[in-house]
Parts: structure tokens; C-alpha cells; sequence
């Protein structure tokens, strides 16, 4: 297969990131909807502005959490065989693929084809994170030496994710966390979001109820639930649990407050440019496709500024360092994953209302999933990948990523992978995909026809 074209056309774009393709894609939007050629620039670029922003901060958020909760693993979490080198590690593994243009053509093709179908309500502008079905095809090209084996399930994924981003975005809760008429794409994380919204309507059973959010905290305990003392509180408990000296516990509470308090401003900034463009689109979709809905695919780390979610990033580090302990044959400990492991929590925060108890409930189940996919091969299946990139390992260890063992598609991939001639080879593969393709269309056609009722009432 000649890669020649594809890389020429893509490289150049996967390089230059995501703001690039933000600004140039939501500037020809506001022209495409009629908004006018000064306008359309003026709203990409604040649009891009804000994503920006949202970026610096969640990277100093990042930078500031990262030694503080690798020292509490160091200082509570003890020896395993395989090491967390964290998902960046991986993402550059998958860019530095060959098949990743392929992979990421296939998905942007596989979801044009979709829109034009009306099979998804999303257009999808993340590609940046398509790295994720990279590596699950290359975790299925490892393990059977086929690669159309893996092309096939990597386009499989751009379908599945893409319905489970209409899933969030339909029921509302990118809305509930501030981002009308986006929806949120990062590989199968996305699923996460319907995992939430079950697990929710289970507690809501219980009886347990949504009380203790930020905004109730502050109601009843004042200015402790203000996004910079509540950050500042986290931050001083989590610098003694790392053992930090009392100046260092003091600069990780202002670095918490500190992003706390400016995320929410730089996702403001992205959603007062997207107002015009929404508006307009809407107006357009009206007239040209009989007031047809659509949502604009972005990365969820514009929401991670909530203050339940970074507030469960924190909570969630003991728990997981916990989780590695008691569950036997746990191959690993979360290191270099554990603060950027909110870019999970941010799709279960408004299914379960934004409540920390409830989500926090959610979160712990999902930590001993993750746990129970690295016995069952993920942290194996991820050193395979990095060995092949060209990573040395010592003998009888290995690298992983936690963000891998909570991505659904590499425990999918292996276990695709390693009963590949069990399954029947290719035809597997394509009769795997095609009956969960024929699962989430049948779905699509009731979500259609409920909203056709809708609209006819």
C-alpha cells in the first residue's frame, strides 16, 4: 500500500496540533453557515484562543499534580512488573506509525460517509486523539501479523465512538457541563459517558441523591466550596500525603486554586465565540436540512476544568494505588498516568448530576476495571506496541500506560488479537464489527424516529 499521498497530505497537519485545525475548520464553518468572511476569522481564532487556553492551564494543572501523585506512588505503591510511562508516550508511538494516516483517513472517511447516512449527529474535529484507535490497531496487527485485520478495526472504532458521542451529547450532558452543541471525542473513552449514565440511574434507585456538588458545598459551608479554597484544601491534603515539605504543600494548594479558578475562564472564552457559530449553524441546518441537529466533535479537555472532576482526579489518586494492592496479579501501579486520568472522569460527572459521592462511586468502579484489563493483557499488549517502537524493556518486565488499560478498545484489540484464528481471521474481525455496527444502528433508528415524533408534535 503506498502511504506516500496520505502521509504528505496529513503530517504536516497532525503537526501543527490541534489549534490548526480548530481555527481552520471552525473559521470555514461560520462561512459555510452564512456568518460572513471577517466574523467567521474573527470567532476561529477566539475559538482557538480559548482551546489555548484551556491547554496552558490543564498542562500547568498537570505539571503541578504529576510530582505529587508519583510521589505517593513511590511512597505507597512498591514494585510491579510493568512500569506506567503515561499515554503521551503512546501517542507518540501511534503518530510515529506508518498506518496511523491510514487509520486516521479511514476514520475521517468513516465519518462523512456516517453524517451523510444520518447514522451520527457528530462532526468529529479531534483528530489528535485518534491515536487511541492507532494503537488498538496496532495491538491487532501485532497479534495476528495482519493488517487489514487491524484496518478493519480501526475504522470499526471511528463508528462505534461516534455513536457513543451522540450518546453524551444527545442526552445533554455536554450541555450540563457548559458546551451546547459540542460533543466530546477521545477514542472509546467516550463510552464512559453511557457507563455513567447507567451506573446513575442505578444509584438513582438507592436513594442516593445528588447533594454534594461544589455549589452545595458552598451553600452550606461558605467559601470552602469556592473553586480556589476547595482547590487549595486538595491541594495542602494531597502535598502531606506525598510527604511534602510545608512551603511545597502550600505552592501545590495555589497551583490547584490556581486551575480551579482559570479553566472554567479560558472554556468561557471558547464558548462566547462558539455562540455566534452555533446560532448560525442552527439557523442554516433549518433551512437546508430540515432543522437537522449537529454537534461538532472537540477534545473533552475543555470540560476538565470542572470542579468535580478535578476534584475527583485527586480523590481517585489513593484509590487507584489501593485498587493495585488488594486486587491479586495487578500487574501495575498508575505513575506518570494519574493526573491525566481526569480526561476519564470528565464524561461521568454530569450523568451523575456533578455529585462528588456518586461520582466518585463511578470512578472507583472504573478503577477496578482498568485494574482487572491489566491481568486480563492490556499492560501486555501495550509493552508489545512499545517494544515494536523501538523501546528497550529488561527481561520479564514491560511498559504500559494506564490510560490504555481504561480505554475499552485495547482490551477489545487484544483479546480480538490473541483468538484470531479461533475467531475465523478477517471474517471474525468483520463479523465482530458488523454485529456491533448492526446493534448501535438499530438504536440510531429509534433515536430517529423518536425525535421524527417529536418534531411532528
Amino acid at each position: 500500500m503506498d502511504l506516500g499521498i496520505l502521509t504528505t497530505i496529513l503530517t504536516p497537519i497532525i503537526n501543527a496540533g490541534p489549534l490548526f485545525m480548530i481555527f481552520i475548520v471552525f473559521s470555514t464553518i461560520g462561512l459555510i453557515v452564512q456568518l460572513g468572511v471577517l466574523k467567521s476569522i474573527r470567532n476561529g481564532l477566539m475559538i482557538a484562543v480559548g482551546f489555548q487556553g484551556v491547554y496552558i492551564v490543564v498542562d500547568f494543572f498537570l505539571a503541578a499534580v504529576a510530582p505529587a501523585a508519583e510521589a505517593l506512588a513511590l511512597r505507597f505503591g512498591g514494585v510491579f512488573t510493568y512500569t506506567d510511562i503515561g499515554w503521551s508516550a503512546f501517542a507518540s508511538f501511534a503518530f510515529a506509525s506508518p498506518w496511523a494516516y491510514v487509520v486516521i483517513g479511514l476514520s475521517l472517511a468513516v465519518n462523512l460517509i456516517m453524517i451523510f447516512l444520518r447514522m451520527t449527529d457528530t462532526l468529529n474535529l479531534n483528530i489528535w486523539d485518534f491515536w487511541e484507535a492507532i494503537i488498538a490497531t496496532l495491538i491487532v496487527y501485532g497479534l495476528t501479523d495482519n493488517i487489514v485485520a487491524g484496518l478493519i478495526f480501526g475504522s470499526f472504532l471511528a463508528w462505534f465512538n461516534l455513536m457513543m458521542s451522540d450518546f453524551n451529547a444527545q442526552r445533554g450532558y455536554c450541555a450540563d457541563i457548559g458546551f451546547e452543541g459540542l460533543s466530546f471525542y477521545q477514542g472509546t473513552n467516550v463510552a464512559w459517558g453511557a457507563f455513567g449514565h447507567y451506573v446513575g440511574k442505578l444509584l438513582d434507585k438507592t436513594g442516593l441523591e445528588a447533594k454534594v456538588t461544589p455549589e452545595y458545598i458552598q451553600e452550606k459551608f461558605g467559601v470552602i466550596g469556592e473553586p480556589s479554597v476547595l482547590g487549595g484544601i486538595i491541594g495542602i491534603l494531597m502535598g502531606i500525603g506525598a510527604g511534602y515539605y510545608w512551603i511545597d504543600c502550600v505552592m501545590l494548594a495555589i497551583a490547584l486554586a490556581t486551575s480551579l479558578v482559570l479553566i472554567p475562564m479560558m472554556s468561557g472564552i471558547v464558548m462566547q465565540a462558539l455562540v455566534p457559530v452555533t446560532e448560525a449553524a442552527a439557523k442554516f441546518m433549518k433551512n437546508k436540512a430540515g432543522g437537522r441537529q449537529l454537534y461538532i466533535g472537540v477534545d473533552p479537555a475543555i470540560a476538565v476544568g470542572n470542579t468535580t472532576v478535578l476534584a475527583t482526579t485527586v480523590l481517585m489518586v489513593p484509590i487507584l494505588l489501593l485498587l493495585a494492592f488488594i486486587i491479586p496479579g495487578t500487574p501495575n501501579h498508575p505513575l506518570a498516568d494519574l493526573p491525566s486520568l481526569l480526561f476519564f472522569w470528565v464524561f461521568v460527572v454530569a450523568p451523575n448530576k456533578f455529585d462528588m459521592v456518586r461520582t466518585l462511586i463511578t470512578t472507583t468502579l472504573m478503577g477496578i476495571y482498568g485494574t482487572f484489563a491489566a491481568i486480563w493483557g492490556v499492560a501486555k499488549w501495550s509493552s508489545m506496541v512499545a517494544v515494536a517502537a523501538g523501546v528497550d524493556v529488561a527481561e520479564g518486565t514491560g511498559v504500559t500506560a494506564w490510560f490504555n488499560h481504561l480505554c475499552p478498545e485495547m482490551l477489545v484489540a487484544g483479546l480480538l488479537g490473541e483468538n484470531f484464528d479461533a475467531i475465523g481471521g478477517v471474517t471474525g474481525i468483520i463479523a465482530f464489527s458488523a454485529i456491533v455496527i448492526a446493534i448501535t444502528i438499530v438504536f440510531r433508528l429509534r433515536y430517529l424516529k423518536r425525535v421524527k415524533v417529536e418534531v411532528a408534535a
